[in-house]
Parts: structure tokens; sequence; C-alpha cells
């Protein structure tokens, strides 16, 4: 069932069209969205990273380049993002971390990825009390673990047990949404986490160290991918809208890249965040729209590739049953949108 915002956005976006046919414009200040987008209504699932996407949604980049048809709905976690997707509540999601998209696909839910978020680096990372003796993977042997299951988290501490030689078998995995992380942080119910901002900056600070990040799993052959996905059937039946949401988050990025200074202040009013907590957070690697078909980030099946990587982690570790294949994950990648964007 539609929520009351779901409705109000497709009354809005009808009586958005109903002006446009009759006034042949909108007399905003602000650009006006290209009609066929415009007359889409989406509800786009999303979680509140420090990212370029929050600098689209602090921006209004989205109702700027897809007109007023468009709700978005703020998000916990991406696994609410995948629920939302498989009931019809949600057509777009994104930032949408790479074990969430696994599963989702794995399990039937029809959606294409449309465009890379960002290439984790630093937002993700294994934290721990100080005063402990934890100086390494290795030393975590029959601690309990915060982990939210199903995360790019999950699958950066499984990776993390396996290069240092041990299993789940070695430790306690406590499955834990980020803010149940942070409260069993301060309770003292945990002293090692695997998570990212804010949580993983905020318990850092709390008598934490991190002594490992989505880099330094990067750099020894696990790439992490936040993306963009959107519901098959939508972007079927308005390509022109997912074509403005794909231009929305190249503005966040151009202004990104631009003006950091800008986007990170925008950042940083939308998420209700001081600047300085902005700016040590947005460590990771925002590839523009004029990098998303580079070999590094989805082409030559770079993006594809590590998907079936994640994707055999997870079937290994129980949270999946079937891995598929290369060709699967190159099917769930659709350029298209990147393409007519690049094209314009």
């Amino acid at each position: 069932m539609k929520s009351k915002k779901a409705i109000l956005a497709l009354i809005l976006a009808l009586v958005t069209v109903f002006a446009f046919t009759g006034c042949g414009g909108s007399g905003s200040e602000e650009p006006a969205a290209d009609d066929a987008a415009a007359a889409a209504t989406a509800v786009i699932g999303t979680q509140d990273l420090t990212d370029c996407t929050a600098i689209a949604k602090g921006a209004g980049y989205f109702t700027e380049t897809m007109g007023d048809g468009v709700d978005i709905n703020r998000m916990a976690a991406g696994r609410d993002m995948i629920t939302a997707m498989k009931s019809g509540d949600t057509q777009i999601a994104g930032p949408l971390g790479i074990c969430p998209t696994i599963v989702g696909l794995t399990s039937g839910t029809d959606y294409k990825v449309v465009y890379v978020a960002s290439l984790i680096r630093g937002t993700e990372g294994l934290v721990v009390r100080e005063g402990k003796g934890f100086e390494t993977v290795a030393d975590l042997k029959g601690q309990k673990i915060g982990v939210t299951l199903a995360s790019s988290g999950h699958y950066g501490m499984l990776c993390a047990l396996e290069d240092a030689g041990l299993t789940t078998d070695d430790v306690e995995i406590l499955d834990m949404a980020p803010d149940a992380i942070n409260s069993a942080w301060e309770r003292g119910d945990i002293d090692v986490a695997y998570t990212w901002n804010p949580t993983l900056n905020n318990i850092a600070a709390k008598d934490g160290e991190i002594i490992l990040t989505a880099k330094d799993l990067a750099e020894a052959g696990h790439q992490t991918i936040n993306f963009h996905i959107v519901s098959t059937s939508f972007a079927e039946s308005n390509p022109d809208a997912v074509v403005a949401y794909v231009k929305a988050l190249a503005k966040a990025n151009e202004l990104y890249e631009s003006d950091k200074e800008e986007a990170q202040s925008i950042v940083s009013e939308y998420l209700e965040l001081d600047m300085d907590v902005v700016e040590s957070q947005m460590s990771d690697d925002y590839p523009g729209l004029d990098r998303q078909l580079d070999d590094d980030v989805l082409g030559a099946d770079n993006a594809a590739k590590a998907m079936l990587q994640v994707a055999e982690f997870l079937q290994k570790a129980g949270q999946i049953d079937d891995a598929k294949d290369l060709d699967f994950y190159k099917n769930a990648i659709d350029t298209t949108f990147i393409e007519k964007a690049l094209e314009e």
C-alpha cells in the first residue's frame, strides 16, 4: 500500500503536469524538470550517509531534475531499502551497499544497478576498544563483534577474518543496526565492531581505535562499493526519470569536485552535523559521471566481478543460497542511463 506521502507525491506530480500544459512553464527560479521525468512519481529509499547523495538531497537536485513527483524516504540500512523495493513501496534506492544489493538480487528482487555512489575507502572499518590488547584482527578470537548482517560491513568483517586466518566460528557475530552498535558500545556490551560512518567515527571517539578500513581491504583485493538501483519495471516505464536521477547524482558529484567546502556545507546542514565531522567522514572515492564507465568503476566488468566475489563470500557464510555467476551480475548492471546522461 502506498504511503500518504506517496499519494501526495502523485497529486503534486499531476498538478505539475497540468501546470506545464496550461502555462508552458512553472515560473520557478529553478530549471524546470523534463516533462517526461516530471510526470513520473517515485519513492527514493535512501540512507543518510556523508556522501554525494546527501549533497543531491540537501540541495534539492532530485526535485530539480525529476520534478515534484519524487518522495525521499530516509531509512536506517540497506536491507530496509531492499525490503521496500521488493514490496513496491520504493522504486529507486541508494546509496546501497554491495551486500544488500546482492542479497536482493539473488533473492529475486527485480532491479538494476544504474550508478556507483562510492568506492568505499575510509568510511567503513573495524574499531576496537582501547586498552583491551586488540592490535590486529587475529587478536579478536573469542570476541563479540557488532556487525550489521547482509551489509558491506558484514562482508568487510568476513574478509578481515579470513585474511587473518580466522573464521566466524572463532568469534561471536552480533547482528546490530548502526544505532544499536553505538548504544552497545556505550554500554560496554561490545568492544569490537565493524561499521560505517557516522557510527564508526562516533565510537572511535569514545575510547575506540580503528585498526582496519575498507581501503585496506580494497588494497588486499576486497573491493566494496555503494550503488544506486532502480526497479526494472520503473526503469522500463520511466527511462527519462532514471536519466534525470542520474543527472541529479552527477550534479552533486560536480559540486563536490568543484567546490568541496560548499558541498560539505550542504551535507552538514542536511544531516545536522558539524562541518569538521562531515570533512572527516567524507573519505571515500566518489566517481562522477565522467568516471562511471571507467575500468575501476563500472567498466571492464569491475563492479560485476566485485559483486560475484562478495556473493561467494556471502554464500560461504550462509547468508545467501546461490552466489550465481558473472553473467548474472553483468546483466544486473544497466549503464544506458549513464550513457544517455553523458550524451546530453
